[in-house]
């Protein structure tokens, strides 16, 4: 308690009833926790977001009560998800090899898409399971949803399905952890009147990123003494998609009209400069409690902007900094790049493997030269060189693969012959008499067309297969037939043309994305590396140094957000990233994208 300044020790000595604590970022939230789970030693179930989260705070409250067994027993730290299966098994007798891990509920939701006849790329199926969380978590009528992927019925006959799967198969995933348990504590009064003499008090940490199902059960657990202690900031609300949202934080004092307050507003993580830019940054919004937050007390660097040309020079600008920081003995590990959208990490990437910077993806994504548009790019620029060199093959599965990009009308007969035979496609097609005239003439088109872009350096390659060849048309014909937007494809194809213009041989280009596949896939996770991560994903980090890339309008705040609502959470997605900076932060902005001008993020001011 002695190490607590006034408002953290406010918040700890806090005893029944309700309690709201709002924690600015670094303002030491875990360390009330803990020291009040310590000294109220009753039943008590604390609930934070991540498994490491839990461990950390169950590690450092039995130190706190070392050698006393009955208050380390009284005591439950975990997740939503392992609190609330915990709930379930006692009831249902579920164990964990009943548990559906993601890739296994990807592979039934494919499975039941391709049953419907539609072929679900990773995006549309990302989105779907996506919303069929959003559903469930939202705890909304599905009758009354409208799918963005495909249409209202499909995604009911796909919701049903899948629920149909779980039952028959006796299997949960990690949304029915949430909405069983809700469901269950609801309806049997008995249970739930169990798990609220087991614990009477409940610490939720994180509170801003609750959802509904959530909430609600939350609810029914406090219900009646509303010993419920909450922490969190309304300003680091981030997760909208999810069914997170700032409103549940905001009117939680409606909810429990007893509630107590207090904000932690002395931050203990970042410098006075960097904390006086995030408070100038979110008191722009709007739909937020009023803070005062005040740094370390020491002054620091300002901020430092960075202006660049386009990605790859801002890439390369970070690079050199980094570069320059290691020398001056900065520990990499210590440095973080933050971006808006995973396709920035591309140009990174790209410069710290020539330049040997180790670095280690926060997100673990996949590179962009491993999306499907890309290999298909890579095939339509093999085929050609081949060509052009008069490349004597057989069946070439680069050719098959483009041959019905744009739709030419040709059949899967015809395919299947030039495998089986192996047979080259731009050979076999003269001599098929099953095949139409027009579609002769098609194939013809394509050959002369691969001619002329075996001529072209490899960017104007790019280009010349999307406005030239009819790509551009064949993603907006793939993306009206699965009701997606083509937004999200143009954007990798526009990111894969820009990372072109650094090779003029596209062989060259070919053999650098599979190195940078390669490299991304064997990352050294134990040595020394510079942290890539989306903003999203940088929550609850923090770094010496931390460089935010890409500031300008479109990217953050991103395009699709439109609405006042939208725009404020892009709004707090920029401030979680300055907030992750200790000492030095670095505000990086392009002037083009995509070879057209574009104007630095409105929250640069």
């Amino acid at each position: 308690m002695n190490d607590l300044n006034e408002n953290q020790l406010a918040a700890a000595r806090h005893g029944a009833g309700s309690m709201m604590v709002l924690a600015g970022p670094g303002s030491g939230k875990t360390a009330v926790i803990v020291a009040r789970a310590a000294m109220l030693r009753e039943r008590l179930l604390v609930i934070t977001y991540s498994k490491a989260a839990a461990k950390e705070m169950e590690r450092r409250y039995e130190i706190l009560v070392r050698g006393n067994d009955s208050a380390k027993s009284n005591v439950m730290f975990g997740t939503f998800h392992s609190a609330f299966f915990r709930m379930l098994r006692r009831k249902n007798g579920y164990d964990t090899g009943q548990i559906l891990s993601d890739n296994e509920r990807r592979m039934a939701v494919r499975g039941f898409l391709a049953e419907m006849r539609y072929e679900p790329d990773d995006e549309m199926l990302a989105a779907l399971l996506s919303e069929m969380s959003l559903v469930r978590n939202e705890l909304y009528d599905l009758k009354h949803y409208h799918s963005k992927s495909i249409g209202t019925e499909d995604f009911i006959f796909l919701c049903n399905s899948y629920e149909a799967h779980k039952k028959e198969k006796n299997i949960i995933d990690f949304d029915d952890m949430l909405c069983r348990t809700h469901e269950m504590l609801h309806n049997n009064p008995s249970e739930l009147n169990y798990w609220c003499e087991k614990y009477p008090f409940i610490m939720i940490d994180e509170f801003q990123d609750i959802n509904r199902v959530q909430y609600e059960t939350v609810k029914l657990l406090a219900a009646p003494k509303n010993n419920l202690f909450i922490v969190g900031d309304d300003d680091q609300s981030i997760y909208r998609f999810r069914g997170s949202r700032p409103e549940f934080l905001l009117n939680f004092p409606k909810d429990f009209p007893k509630t107590k307050k207090v904000t932690l507003e002395r931050n203990y993580r970042s410098t006075d400069s960097i904390i006086n830019y995030a408070n100038k940054v979110i008191e722009k919004n709007i739909a937020r409690y009023d803070k005062n937050i005040s740094g370390t007390g020491l002054q620091g660097k300002p901020p430092i902007n960075i202006i660049s040309e386009d990605q790859n020079h801002e890439a390369v600008q970070i690079a050199e900094r980094i570069r320059d920081l290691r020398g001056r003995g900065a520990n990499l590990d210590e440095i973080a790049i933050a971006f808006r959208l995973n396709i920035q990490a591309r140009a990174f990437m790209d410069a710290f493997l020539n330049m040997h910077i180790p670095y280690k993806s926060r997100d673990e994504m996949p590179t962009i030269y491993e999306h499907w548009l890309a290999r298909d790019l890579f095939a339509f620029m093999r085929v050609a060189r081949r060509l052009s060199l008069r490349q004597k093959t057989g069946y070439d599965p680069d050719a098959a693969r483009i041959i019905n990009k744009p739709y030419r009308f040709i059949g899967k007969a015809f395919l299947h012959s030039v495998k089986k035979f192996d047979r080259d496609i731009f050979s076999a097609y003269k001599k098929d008499s099953a095949l139409h005239i027009a579609t002769k003439t098609h194939i013809e088109e394509l050959h002369d067309n691969l001619l002329l872009l075996a001529k072209h350096e490899t960017s104007d390659a790019i280009r010349y297969i999307r406005k030239n060849m009819g790509y551009n048309g064949h993603v907006i014909d793939a993306c009206e037939y699965k009701k997606l937007s083509p937004t999200g494809l143009f954007e990798i194809a526009d990111e894969l043309q820009e990372a072109a213009k650094l090779f003029a041989n596209p062989m060259d280009f070919i053999a650098h994305a599979n190195t940078v596949s390669q490299a991304a896939k064997q990352q050294e996770k134990t040595g020394e590396c510079v942290t890539l991560t989306t903003l999203h994903s940088a929550k609850g980090l923090e770094f010496e140094r931390v460089f935010i890339a890409g500031i300008v309008e479109e990217v953050l705040p991103y395009i699709r957000s439109k609405t006042a609502a939208e725009i404020e959470e892009e709004r707090r997605l920029f401030y979680v990233g300055v907030t992750r900076a200790k000492k030095e932060l670095y505000l990086s902005t392009i002037k083009t994208r995509y070879e057209k001008p574009v104007k630095p993020s409105r929250f640069l001011e």
